[in-house]
């Protein structure tokens, strides 16, 4: 039984139809695709705020929508915690008011999620007292969250949480909502149109364009594929790569991927958890070079190459997938097919460092607590 069974169609009058069909499987799941694509929609139609012309929504065994039979339960008749990007929290009542207001409101039949884990998991106790309007965008976003979880959801839909946040806070942002998503065991829908997200958080994508289903997978499986990630449009793929290991500080740490030696840009201090580079970035080689400004050498054979315009798109398998852009002339002179070794050679200053800001190591003894 999937945990979501969404299948609806829907026009609007500006012309735009929705026509989707989807089952989900998986704790975390990222809703991707441009803007104006029908992720919002999609949403929507779930959480009971917009009524399709014909479809199903069911979750797990309940189901919430069924035009066929005439169903449609109301937004505060279906459990399902719903975060908005602008965050919508009550100016006139304090952080903690507007935490209660979510078991107050909830369905009373849902996850049972108590106040104190809440504010412990997501690290507000400090913020109880004070009103929404003194609250960074940060602080906003994890009360927002902490609300839509008192309500006891089945489901939590998250609607582009990370657009107005800045990349350092993005990346601390995604680890509490990967963080909230295993302590209680409820099911995310994550909705972005950014690919770093995806790769970094997801456990499996969604990929719609003009209301549409593109394609859909792991992260690497579904923005593999050219026309999923629109590679016609520039829209390239990006390398986001999980560290082994990191040192945890610099001015240059050194860190593994693959088993493979990595030497990272400064990173003041962090504890970095991955590393995220333009394909434009990788020189490839046949064999490794000597004397060259590049620290990074990785070792790996070509998986595939996917013609794109006038460039070339290489994944390279260096125990994660490395994209490389190259020309059609690279192509041939490097004589570069499926399955033969190469090595990826890549600047320090031209990776970005991603740290994990939240203490993973804490999450046994809060899952304990339960």
């Amino acid at each position: 039984m999937s945990l979501l069974d969404f299948q609806c169609r829907h026009q609007f009058a500006g012309g735009f139809d929705l026509d989707i069909e989807f089952r989900l499987d998986h704790r975390f799941t990222a809703l991707f695709g441009p803007s104006g694509s029908g992720k919002t929609t999609i949403l929507s139609i779930i959480a009971g705020f917009l009524q399709p012309r014909s479809g199903h929504v069911r979750l797990a065994d309940w189901t919430v929508l069924d035009t066929d039979k005439r169903l449609h339960l109301p937004p505060h008749r279906r459990r399902v915690g719903v975060v908005f990007q602008d965050f919508l929290l009550f100016p006139h009542l304090s952080v903690e008011q507007n935490l209660r207001y979510g078991p107050r409101h909830g369905r009373g039949c849902g996850n049972k999620v108590e106040f104190s884990r809440v504010v412990e998991v997501l690290e507000i106790s400090h913020l109880l007292g004070r009103q929404p309007r003194t609250l960074s965008g940060g602080e906003s976003q994890r009360v927002a969250l902490g609300r839509a979880l008192l309500s006891g959801p089945d489901l939590l839909l998250m609607d582009e949480p990370l657009a107005s946040l800045e990349a350092p806070l993005k990346a601390r942002i995604l680890d509490y909502l990967r963080r909230t998503v295993e302590v209680w065991n409820i099911p995310a829908l994550f909705v972005t149109h950014e690919q770093a997200e995806v790769r970094r958080a997801a456990d499996w994508v969604v990929v719609i364009d003009k209301g549409r289903l593109v394609a859909s997978g792991t992260p690497e499986e579904a923005l593999g594929q050219p026309t999923a990630l629109g590679w016609a449009n520039s829209a390239a793929p990006v390398n986001l790569l999980r560290l082994d290991q990191a040192a945890e500080s610099g001015p240059a740490g050194g860190a593994s991927v693959g088993g493979q030696a990595l030497v990272l840009p400064p990173h003041d201090g962090i504890a970095p958890s991955f590393v995220e580079f333009s394909p434009a970035d990788v020189i490839l080689s046949r064999q490794d070079v000597t004397g060259l400004s590049a620290r990074n050498h990785l070792r790996g054979r070509v998986r595939r190459i996917v013609p794109v315009n006038q460039a070339v798109f290489v994944a390279v398998d260096v125990g994660q997938i490395v994209w490389v852009e190259v020309t059609p002339q690279s192509v041939t002179e490097l004589d570069l097919i499926p399955d033969c070794e190469v090595v990826c050679l890549i600047k320090t200053h031209s990776m970005r460092v991603v740290a994990a800001t939240v203490a993973w190591h804490n999450l046994g003894v809060l899952k304990a607590k339960r």
